[in-house]
């Protein structure tokens, strides 16, 4: 470990330094590469998810003791806000487009043997290391900056859109819930103060969250699977999507994320977080709106039009609507399908056709799709004909269900070719 004994002017400069050079550094290689848009895109991506899981995962290490940082200029919940930016600059923009064909782990792995093994307990007041920093290290670079560079890698080879997809809800969820409050009461002289809250209030609003939470997921995951792209319009779908919880509701993202702002300013007593759900209102009249005419009724003018005259923007209907019948094929003969039949058919089912075929594994079928939702993934779809509440359910057998049989595929796969 190299001891280094700075001049508190010269860390001063240092501090600056981690901001300024990523900052100038993103700007240059922008330009330079600015003629590949999904190269820009994923830097962006790679960013933007940078910035929300920098702040959750040194907001972790602070609270374990592994590091805290010194000074009060420019802080944000103990969290120099330049260094943040940087940091953010720095492991996305940064190194992927200055190295855009070289793998995550050759970027990452020098940075963190080379600087943080060497230098990381050595920059007091800057940063104060505690016990457990290196752990706290290895994490930091494990879940944010590795991701972030893989992110923007195939954000830009348009490739693994799963994987995207879910990177991008991670990185919008600590935007939205962590980033963004802590602002709000970094403002308004408010504090996260969860210490105080009783058990039954953090209790309740979990609860309260839980159906919000898979209502958001579950929307991204529609995108990826039934639009072949993500929820973000740099990165648009190529079909409109209106299966899932888009049955129910046009932006349940948006949704999800007003109404868990409003869960958790009551939870914590403050109603400037609750009143952050206008700035989702506001996002929904201006932007989201102005995407609507301005993309999706230009690329679908058929299909817009239609689904957007029976599926309202806040309130879910609580019967879905679809423009075409599914179908649900299954066996009689086996006695676990027959008796879910049994228990569908009286609720009443929208849009779904039944057939008893002999033999034939359970599977959901939906017209203009090739793919065949079977097992546990095709009685998620199947809910979603029934209503609201059972629509969720299913929509959280499909959040679990749906990347276990990938898993389960891909580890077939890897067999089968090593077998070969």
């Amino acid at each position: 470990m190299i001891a280094l004994d700075l001049p508190l002017p010269l860390m001063w400069t240092l501090r600056w330094a981690l901001f300024l050079g990523p900052l100038v550094a993103a700007l240059l290689l922008g330009w330079w590469r600015r003629h590949d848009k999904r190269m820009l895109i994923g830097a962006l991506f790679a960013f933007l998810y940078g910035l929300g899981l920098i702040f959750v995962t040194h907001m972790l290490a602070m609270r374990l003791g592994w590091w805290r940082y010194g000074d009060d200029v420019l802080m944000l919940q103990g969290l120099p806000a330049d260094i943040w930016v940087g940091d953010a600059l720095l492991f996305g923009p940064v190194l992927f487009l200055a190295f855009p064909h070289t793998a995550p782990m050759w970027l990452v792995l020098p940075i963190v043997v080379g600087l943080h093994g060497t230098v990381f307990s050595s920059l007091a007041p800057l940063v104060v290391a505690g016990q457990g920093w290196v752990g706290g290290v290895l994490l930091v670079f494990a879940v944010t900056h590795l991701p972030a560079l893989y992110l923007a890698r195939w954000t830009a080879r348009d490739v693994h859109l799963p994987r995207r997809a879910a990177l991008l809800a991670i990185g919008h969820g600590c935007l939205a819930f962590a980033v963004i409050p802590s602002l709000i009461l970094h403002a308004t002289g408010g504090t996260w103060g969860l210490s105080g809250i009783g058990p039954w209030r953090m209790a309740v609003g979990a609860l309260l969250c839980l159906p919000l939470m898979v209502l958001g997921l579950s929307a991204v995951q529609m995108f990826a699977i039934h639009g072949q792209g993500t929820a973000i319009p740099l990165d648009p779908t190529r079909r409109l999507v209106g299966a899932g919880v888009f049955a129910y509701l046009t932006n349940p993202m948006q949704a999800c994320t007003a109404a868990t702002w409003v869960v958790m300013g009551a939870v914590l007593g403050n109603a400037w977080v609750a009143s952050a759900a206008i700035m989702a209102w506001v996002f929904v009249i201006g932007m989201v709106r102005w995407h609507h005419r301005h993309d999706l009724l230009r690329r679908f003018p058929d299909g817009w039009p239609e689904y957007r005259a029976h599926v309202g923007e806040w309130r879910p209907r609580w019967r879905p609507w679809f423009v075409r019948a599914s179908v649900l094929a299954y066996d009689p003969a086996c006695p676990k399908q027959a008796r879910f039949v049994r228990w569908l058919v009286p609720r009443g089912t929208v849009s779904l056709e039944v057939l008893a075929t002999p033999g034939v594994p359970f599977g959901y079928h939906e017209p203009g799709e090739d793919r065949v939702f079977v097992g546990l993934a095709a009685r998620g779809k199947v809910l979603g004909h029934v209503h609201f509440g059972w629509a969720l359910v299913g929509a959280a057998m499909l959040l679990v269900a749906l990347p276990l049989q990938s898993l389960r595929r891909s580890r077939l796969l890897r067999w089968e070719g090593a077998a070969a």
